[in-house]
């Protein structure tokens, strides 16, 4: 294959695994940050937790390979936005930990100022974590000030634009709706019940829908657009994948308005999982798009590691990923049922 196939193909698979990671990290992150709202009691935050806690760290393995396979393949895009990106980075690992060391520890000591300092780190942490996730990934589709000597002409306070603040909200609104389904699913009692109504009764469905279309449109603010890219341009049949993506958001609103969890769900996640290819499409053949011209961003071609290198992480790739799936398949299978009141 050729250079260009094999950085198509890169692209691609580092793409698949944002979005797998993302869609799992949803309803996990989601349900964690609900905790504080529907738990009234330390038998309903158990059943949160286990819910939770059984799988974080599983679905964590894709964001390393997510960030490891960019240091592989496109190392000059990971040494760019990192030193970009340092702060958000460490805020993300911060919640990262926060979010795994609360929920393993809340119940290790006996003491309720110790059982409430990690509930209030374990929700906090969850939310700032997807946030940030959120804040990260709309810049990646909407673009970073990258002028024409290659050099970030603003600091990172720049993320926190319109369309990076609306895309976390997105995230983290998105997360909760989907954590509120994923509660409802897994738990028995009335605290799944709760979660529905919390999404409801706040306004976060519509918070959700929202902040996805103005995430949307923040794409399309400047001449180096989203839709600007090279798919968008040579075919409009892509322009279908944001019109699907608005149609999931609304049958998801629908579904929180009616009170379903299942719905609710699994509709929620498909917006996300519509979202996200809409954007890894939009911005290629860019890995770090620029929105002060187009022509600035750097392209898969220019940052692609060589040949052979390409074809060994492929192999990787082939081999492990295959395994990382079916442990995962086997854990949700075998773990994911009802948690009753009592299940410790």
């Amino acid at each position: 294959m050729g250079s260009a196939t094999l950085a198509s193909i890169a692209f691609i698979i580092i793409s698949f695994t944002w979005i797998v990671y993302i869609v799992q990290e949803m309803f996990i992150t989601g349900s964690s940050a609900l905790n504080m709202a529907v738990s009234e009691n330390e038998a309903e935050r158990k059943q949160i937790q286990v819910i939770s806690g059984l799988h974080f760290d599983g679905i964590e393995v894709w964001l390393l390979a997510a960030l490891t396979l960019t240091l592989g393949l496109f190392p000059i895009v990971f040494a760019e936005t990192f030193t970009y990106l340092y702060v958000i980075f460490f805020l993300l690992l911060y919640a990262i930990i926060g979010r795994g060391v609360s929920i393993e520890v809340i119940y290790k000591l006996d003491s309720k100022k110790w059982v409430k300092a990690m509930v209030i780190t374990w929700t906090v942490s969850s939310a700032l974590l997807i946030f940030i996730l959120g804040v990260y990934l709309s810049n990646i589709f909407y673009g970073f000030p990258l002028d024409s000597s290659g050099e970030m002409a603003s600091n990172y306070f720049s993320l926190f634009n319109i369309t990076g603040i609306f895309g976390g909200l997105f995230f983290l609104s998105s997360a909760l709706v989907a954590g509120a389904g994923w509660i409802k699913i897994n738990t028995t009692g009335n605290v799944g019940d709760k979660a529905v109504k919390v999404v409801k009764k706040y306004g976060i469905i519509y918070i959700m829908f929202f902040s996805l279309m103005i995430t949307v449109m923040g794409f399309n603010n400047t001449d180096a657009s989203i839709y600007i890219g090279e798919l968008f341009s040579k075919s409009i049949v892509f322009f279908v994948l944001p019109i699907i993506t608005l149609v999931f958001a609304l049958i998801t609103l629908y579904s929180g308005f009616k009170e379903k969890g299942k719905s609710l769900f699994i509709f929620g996640l498909l917006t996300m999982a519509f979202f996200l290819i809409t954007g890894f499409v939009g911005i290629y053949p860019y890995m770090v798009p620029s929105n002060i011209l187009l022509s600035n961003g750097i392209t898969i071609y220019d940052a692609v590691v060589s040949n052979k290198a390409v074809n060994v992480v492929l192999i990787v790739v082939i081999i492990f990923y295959p395994m990382i799936f079916l442990y995962q398949g086997w854990k949700y299978k075998n773990f994911t049922k009802k948690v009753n009141l009592n299940d410790e």
